[in-house]
């Protein structure tokens, strides 16, 4: 008799895949520069195998947060996801502004508030954080989506 695989572990596997999955996406550069190469198309396939990551990472995310009314209130859920990814997104941009302005990618003249809140908001600055505006999106939800009672939880998110 086999033994069931506990969530516990099954999210790990996942969590480990898919982080080799983005490594490999994120060292597969020719796909970036189309051309009718072998190399290229090579490069398309790696792309497409490995495309599952992020989502995979997401559905991680909605997993693991979901039941978060458990352990915490709705206070200390959104404290900790503002101390572990908005803050280091909003630092990591300015980081990025200040380097684009030392390389004179943008000037000085370009920034003003508006400009700089939506150059964050919508990754302007750092374009491999893209993930992160989803990823906001998805903790905004969660607190909604776990509201719903467990034992309804299957049959209203396949209507969702």
């Amino acid at each position: 008799m086999k033994k069931k695989v506990n969530n516990i572990e099954y999210i790990s596997y996942l969590s480990v895949i898919s982080a080799i999955a983005v490594i490999i996406l994120h060292t597969n550069g020719v796909f970036w520069s189309f051309s009718k190469a072998r190399l290229w198309i090579t490069a398309n396939i790696i792309e497409c195998a490995f495309y599952f990551a992020v989502p995979i990472f997401f559905m991680i995310t909605g997993i693991t947060l979901l039941d978060y009314r458990d352990r915490y209130d709705t206070k200390t859920y959104f404290k900790k996801r503002i101390t572990k990814t908005v803050i280091p997104f909003i630092v990591w941009s300015f980081i990025a502004i200040a380097y684009k302005l030392i390389n004179k990618s943008i000037s000085l003249n370009d920034l003003n508030l508006i400009n700089i809140i939506n150059g964050i908001l919508s990754t302007k600055y750092l374009s491999i954080y893209w993930f992160f505006i989803p990823l906001f999106q998805i903790y905004l939800c969660i607190p909604f989506l776990s509201m719903i009672n467990k034992n309804n939880r299957n049959d209203i998110y396949i209507y969702i």
